[in-house]
């Protein structure tokens, strides 16, 4: 068959196409508050750790979602970590295994992660025993990923209460279609120990254009241009229609930049996209190191290009200071 759809109507879906069908809302916790899953009460009589359900508050369990499949915790379960004769990492997960049909998402805690027979894991909880250690004093690791949507609104004061949302619920601001303003905000809480009062929810900003602070993006090391062990990576920063560059660069060859290339170097070792470019080509003066204090000019193209010349030959130039404004 060249291509297939489903579901198709009337007919039911087998398990591989409902995972497929759900596979894009992602894997993770739903989180409602009170800790679903938190491992907790670790006990050295009988080395065991309990798994936390949440039903308080009118919540239903602790829920999950992994390669499509819902996974529910209505009560608490204890769990086994025995002694160990040699270091022993133990993983606390939500394991799917499409071949146990009538659970196909369990909690599990194993010594080794089995991908076998399309096999796959929600990875909880890192518990690492040493021989004649107390199950208290093992060294436990907490990932407990989350999954949660994505909204979009049009000003904050269309955002529903934090409490009404999965905690990492992301709720993009677009400010009206014509705008740069637009924001993005999270769901969380402040209360880690579960007991989460609707008071303790709360909408965090995590990205403002307007606040002035650049989002930076590492700009890798090439052939022709390293950044040297000294001074920040080389980066460009983008904070709303604002550019910025910071970093040093220096030749891979360990040569000098020459004044005489008349040239110039391609410092940036590629064109930027044009939707970074300048409106108009821009001039700046930047210091670079050699033997003694140096400067050189850079050059930032309304095509995307970054040439630097240098009055003197130079082992380094900074494009720390750099700024302008997309066209």
């Amino acid at each position: 068959m060249a291509e297939e759809s489903f579901p198709v109507i009337e007919q039911p879906m087998d398990g591989d196409q409902w995972r497929a069908v759900t596979l894009g809302i992602g894997s993770g916790i739903l989180d409602q508050g009170g800790f679903p899953y938190r491992l907790k009460n670790f006990s050295n009589v009988d080395n065991t750790a309990v798994l936390q359900a949440v039903t308080s508050g009118g919540r239903p369990g602790a829920q999950a979602i992994l390669e499509g499949f819902y996974h529910r915790l209505t009560e608490d379960m204890k769990l086994s970590f025995p002694a160990v004769s040699s270091r022993t990492r133990y993983y606390v997960v939500l394991q799917y295994d499409p071949l146990n049909t009538e659970t196909p998402v369990r909690v599990r805690v194993v010594t080794s992660l089995d991908t076998s027979q399309g096999k796959n894991y929600l990875h909880l909880y890192n518990v690492v025993r040493e021989p004649n250690q107390l199950l208290t004093d093992a060294d436990v690791r907490m990932i407990r990923p989350r999954v949660a949507p994505v909204q979009v609104y049009t000003s904050e004061s269309d955002m529903p209460q934090a409490h009404k949302t999965l905690w990492g619920t992301l709720a993009i601001v677009h400010n009206g279609r014509n705008s740069d303003n637009a924001q993005i905000f999270m769901s969380m809480n402040t209360n880690s120990s579960g007991d989460d009062a609707e008071d303790s929810w709360f909408w965090k900003k995590v990205y403002d254009p307007s606040d002035g602070r650049f989002v930076w993006a590492e700009r890798g090391d090439t052939a022709s241009y390293v950044s040297p062990s000294h001074g920040y990576k080389r980066a460009l920063g983008r904070s709303g229609k604002r550019r910025r560059f910071r970093g040093r660069v220096a030749r891979a060859s360990g040569a000098t930049f020459k004044s005489s290339q008349s040239g110039g170097y391609q410092v940036w070792s590629s064109d930027l996209p044009q939707s970074d470019a300048p409106g108009s080509t821009q001039r700046f003066i930047v210091a670079a190191g050699g033997s003694s204090a140096q400067h050189a000019s850079v050059e930032v193209s309304s095509q995307g290009g970054v040439t630097a010349w240098f009055a003197q030959d130079a082992y380094w130039i900074s494009l720390d200071g750099i700024e302008w404004e997309v066209g």
